[in-house]
């Protein structure tokens, strides 16, 4: 196996496609497509530590030219309340396919591997309007005048892809074709 080595900060446009897909025994497995995703640097990185090393990616996901950020696809559309098929414990896989570029026109989507977490977060910025024609104004209107999307994901796998992502990292190209064995520390000088 040849190892990776990855260039830092070099690729700080981490955009493309982010697909979760439910594998969950309880609840509807839905899938769920966010069209344009563009990370951004989320936190740090252990890389010495007692727990499993967790690489917590943040993006912006970005709207198409119809104002979507994505598609939801339920399985069934029939399903009614109450009941209690509807309760929801999430597992699933998520994808991620690069945003395509001269060096790479179609690209492959890869496996993320194991999720810990997978979150959207909506958020809508409203223009109050206010009566004043009385003694006690009151809110008349509060039309919707923005609106953005942010997705967190957990990912405890660190594959060279992963950590492109989580890094910026572009490759810098192939050292060896073997893992690397480990070499003893120098001897400290007394």
């Amino acid at each position: 196996m040849a190892a990776s080595t990855l260039s830092i900060g070099t690729a700080p446009q981490q955009r493309g496609t982010l697909v979760f897909t439910g594998a969950n025994d309880i609840g509807p497995q839905v899938v769920l497509t966010l069209t344009l995703v563009q990370f951004s640097p989320s936190g740090s990185i252990n890389f010495i530590g007692d727990d499993y090393g967790i690489l917590e990616l943040t993006g912006e996901v970005l709207a198409d030219e119809d104002g979507s950020f994505g598609t939801l696809v339920h399985p069934d559309d029939a399903a009614d309340t109450p009941d209690e098929r509807n309760y929801y414990l999430g597992t699933g896989v998520v994808t991620w396919t690069p945003e395509a570029t001269t060096a790479v026109p179609t690209p492959t989507a890869l496996d993320l591997g194991n999720c810990n977490a997978f979150e959207v977060t909506q958020e809508y910025e409203n223009k109050e309007h206010w009566n004043r024609r009385g003694g006690t104004r009151f809110k008349d209107y509060n039309p919707v005048t923005g609106q953005a999307a942010n997705v967190r994901i957990e990912l405890d796998e660190w594959t060279a892809a992963n950590l492109r992502i989580a890094m910026f990292a572009g490759t810098a190209g192939a050292i060896g074709t073997a893992r690397a064995t480990r070499r003893a520390p120098p001897a400290r000088a007394a």
